[in-house]
């Protein structure tokens, strides 16, 4: 490969519209969708004539540039982030949050060398005045945006972000239900004031969700940065290989953490120099939002009606505040939640293999029969993650009582609820 041949030192450098209510407002939002892309495509004008206009890269180091600068897909409005760097420099505290999956999280490199971390490290040394920029690094392996969406709360917006990352184009699928949660994200990160930074991954058979990420993107006029276009380029051209930047089909190695950060870091370093106009923030959503204003319980904030026969506490890191069904009791009490709201979300603890068992989910809506169902938390892609499952929706609120129990033969096993999530 080419591009390894660079000094260390340049190394370290390194969803259609959903009418809300009649015609008039499917106008507005085209409108809207018309100007802010458009105002998208303006920020990033520069960056793409200067990528067309370029004589076709030669040296090891040019082609390592013409990588860099591919990466940046938009600046996007500029106005919010520059906001929040002035006031790191005037030495004001600000909170840096990533929210995603293992890539964030940092599998392959560790918490020190992952791209979360490095780039935090160059935001922090160019905008700080010492200790007042904060990191919370809320990568999670496994974590589609459909749960993100539902430990926002929980790992982002306690810290108080000012900025945050956002990387979900590896885990997501393409599915209406994905696109609605991932918008949700961006805009309760947007109306709580973040400046929000979308990153763009993708994995070695190519998968990546950056289509309707980026289209997203487009519509809020947020900066994106995509590693995927990035790399792609460099394959393409014979000048990179996989096996160069990852070390399996996902994760990039520490190598490709370095290159992630520099891509990063370059939008950091010349995001100050563009000219800042007023930000219009779409009214209207792009998708259904159906996860927008999600609440997470667990037993740390919330008191099931009845325990039963479960117990606090379960085993998988970062949900570790659910309620367990234990091994060979042979008690069978149900675990008893009261819910009002109009969809409601199930967390459960899943895995390939071993002494779990299905669990039995009893649903009435005010007060009448809703629904039976049985989730087996043993699956063919389980890893001892964390899946999310809807459980209950309906158009208005509703009074859902749900009984969860040990399906009929698997009293003596295993079952844990992670959590239980619901919209109002």
């Amino acid at each position: 490969m080419i591009i390894k041949r660079l000094s260390a030192a340049a190394a370290a450098g390194v969803l259609a519209l959903t009418c809300m209510a009649g015609c008039a407002e499917k106008e507005n939002t085209e409108d809207n969708a018309s100007t802010v892309q458009s105002a998208a495509e303006a920020s990033s004008e520069s960056a793409d004539e200067s990528l067309s206009e370029e004589k076709p890269p030669e040296t090891d180091e040019e082609w390592h540039e013409a990588m860099i600068a591919r990466s940046l897909t938009s600046y996007g409005n500029v106005s919010k982030m520059q906001e929040k760097l002035t006031a790191a420099q005037n030495g004001e505290q600000i909170n840096i949050s990533y929210l995603g999956g293992s890539i964030t999280e940092g599998l392959t490199a560790g918490p020190e060398k992952c791209w979360a971390k490095l780039t935090y490290d160059h935001i922090a040394e160019k905008f700080g005045t010492g200790d007042n920029v904060s990191y919370n690094n809320a990568g999670i392996s496994g974590t589609p945006s459909k749960l993100g969406i539902l430990r926002l709360q929980r790992d982002v917006l306690s810290y108080e972000p000012d900025i945050c990352f956002v990387e979900f184009a590896v885990n997501d699928g393409m599915e209406a239900d994905y696109q609605s949660a991932y918008e949700s994200i961006i805009r309760t990160l947007i109306e709580n004031d973040v400046a929000v930074v979308l990153v763009f991954a993708r994995t070695e058979d190519g998968h990546t969700c950056q289509e309707y990420m980026q289209k997203q993107g487009e519509y809020y006029d947020l900066p994106m940065i995509s590693y995927s276009d990035a790399i792609t380029y460099m394959f393409d051209n014979g000048k990179m290989t996989w096996q160069d930047f990852s070390d399996d089909q996902s994760h990039p190695n520490e190598y490709g953490h370095t290159l992630v950060a520099e891509m990063i870091d370059r939008y950091f370093d010349t995001v100050m120099d563009k000219t800042a106009e007023e930000y219009t923030y779409p009214t209207i959503p792009m998708t259904e939002v159906r996860e927008y204003g999600a609440k997470l319980c667990e037993n740390t904030d919330t008191e099931p009606e009845s325990l039963g026969s479960w117990k606090e506490g379960s085993e998988i890191a970062k949900f570790t505040n659910g309620w367990a069904h234990p091994r060979e009791t042979g008690e069978n009490e149900p675990l008893v939640f009261s819910v009002k709201g109009k969809y409601v979300y199930l967390l459960y603890h899943e895995v390939n293999q071993g002494l779990l068992g299905k669990a039995h989910i009893t649903i009435t809506a005010d007060g009448e029969p809703f629904d039976e169902l049985e989730i087996d938390p043993i699956t063919p892609s389980g890893w001892g993650n964390c899946q999310t499952k809807v459980i209950a929706m309906a158009a208005e609120q509703k009074d859902y009582r749900i009984e969860i129990s040990m399906a009929d033969g698997d009293e003596d096993k295993y079952f844990a609820v992670l959590g239980i999530a619901y919209v109002e």
